[in-house]
């Protein structure tokens, strides 16, 4: 029999706890979120882009070691801390100066980065609304966390824009709907 075959798992302190617990759907969505941006930074061509969304997965492993720590000595130093989420800040802030947002809802799909990045966005959304969950039963040691993933996702959005705008799109595909099921 393998560990985790009888639907427990152990946290980094080997705390013994069901895999169905919200530590583990939370540890879960911020995986797949890096795992999203992988693939993003796969599909990328620009290299200050590539090296951004690196330093993005890093932050959300740094995030998955903290969450997976129950007791205080099995948790690593936070990393998600007020200079990080200014840092993400800058970010965000170079990008909307140079791609504004524009007015409602867009459909993902106009460069395959682009779309890459927002496949990461809506799931790190999945991610934050995990982690608010597992506040509100049990409040978190590092609340930066849930300020930094509220931030990542607008970061996100604005670099897919910024995406498109490199694939040569003029205007994002807006979220209207068609006439006679035509464009």
């Amino acid at each position: 029999m393998w560990r985790g075959d009888l639907g427990y798992s152990d946290l980094l302190d080997k705390r013994e706890v069901p895999k169905h617990d919200q530590r583990f759907e939370v540890l879960g969505s911020l995986d797949e979120a890096s795992s999203a941006l992988g693939l993003a930074r796969a599909v990328e061509t620009s290299a200050e882009a590539k090296a951004l969304i690196l330093d993005l997965q890093r932050d959300l492993c740094w995030m998955m070691s903290e969450l997976a720590a129950e007791s205080d000595d099995a948790r690593p130093a936070s990393h998600i801390t007020d200079e990080r989420v200014n840092w993400l800040d800058g970010h965000f802030q170079t990008l909307i100066q140079r791609h504004p947002l524009g007015q409602g809802f867009v459909v993902p799909g106009d460069s395959s980065a682009g779309a890459a990045l927002h496949l990461a966005r809506t799931i790190v959304r999945r991610a934050e609304r995990n982690v608010t969950q597992l506040h509100a039963e049990r409040p978190l040691h590092n609340p930066n966390i849930i300020v930094y993933l509220n931030r990542l996702s607008a970061l996100l959005y604005v670099r897919a824009r910024a995406e498109d705008a490199a694939a040569g799109v003029s205007a994002p595909t807006p979220a209207k709907p068609s006439s006679n099921g035509h464009p």
